[in-house]
């Protein structure tokens, strides 16, 4: 009870106006992106078999900077470590060069094959960044007028093939969103947004190899009622894949899961 009348204290006190926050999120709160915000976004890759044998595991580390000049952002620090002990910690990662201080403004043309024509030798793994990072902003701003406390909504206009800049397609083909309540974090009274979306389709086609595969995640967003800022955001996929290499006799069957943390640090 004394957290719940904190947090209700807490809330009045960012808001200009009476809000029944257990109703209704403030409507028409656009995001305040007026000065430099700068995240940690941390993503494992656990790599298994069909028979759950560990394969082996990358970890992703940068940062991310938005609120730039005319809209931009830029990821900074970006690393790449890998490990093929479940049990051990991760070094450091060798830091890509290719990433540093790369700027641009978000919009549709981030799934495009142009837009990393900068950038053209980076895996797939450094395009995610991009692509998860624009999909966290989505499900913390796209229907946020229509969210109700508990009520579970079906973004119906968020489901799309999406181009994976020219070598393949990524399906959204049901993406649920649920506020899920209220909470403290950063020194914010902040929004918990949870998403989900199951049954994903994943086609890949590179010089090295073909991948069909399918694809479940969900997560929450956690988007500060004061100015609508991401303070913290999670995200857990599921991904089944069967990969063909040319040469290679046998079609390689296996799964992926991912995990990734949004903290904001300035």
């Amino acid at each position: 009870m004394m957290c719940f009348l904190f947090a209700m204290q807490a809330l009045n006190g960012q808001q200009d106006h009476p809000v029944d926050w257990l109703r209704e999120l403030p409507r028409g709160l656009e995001p305040d992106h007026s000065r430099p915000g700068t995240y940690l976004m941390t993503t494992d890759y656990l790599e298994y078999d069909l028979s759950g044998r560990f394969k082996g595991k990358m970890r992703v580390t940068a940062e991310y900077t938005c609120g730039l000049e005319n809209g931009a952002v830029r990821w900074n620090k970006v690393r790449v470590a890998r490990s093929q002990e479940p049990g051990e910690t991760f070094p450091e990662g060798e830091l890509q060069e290719s990433m540093e201080g790369f700027t641009y403004v978000p919009s549709e043309k981030v799934v495009t094959e142009e837009f990393f024509r900068e950038i053209p030798q980076i895996g797939v793994e450094l395009k995610n960044l991009v692509w998860d990072m624009l999909g966290l902003e989505v499900f913390a701003y796209r229907k946020w007028d229509d969210l109700e406390l508990n009520r579970e909504i079906r973004a119906e206009d968020i489901n799309s093939v999406v181009d994976l800049a020219g070598q393949g397609s990524f399906e959204n083909r049901d993406v649920r969103l649920t506020w899920l309540g209220i909470t403290r974090i950063n020194g914010e009274v902040c929004a918990i947004i949870k998403y989900s979306a199951m049954n994903n389709l994943l086609n890949m086609e590179t010089e090295q190899f073909r991948m069909k595969g399918r694809s479940h995640y969900w997560g929450e967003v956690f988007v500060s009622l004061k100015d609508r800022q991401i303070e913290y955001a999670t995200l857990a996929e599921d991904v089944i894949t069967d990969i063909v290499v040319p040469g290679y006799p046998e079609n390689i069957l296996g799964y992926t899961v991912r995990h990734i943390t949004l903290k904001k640090i300035l």
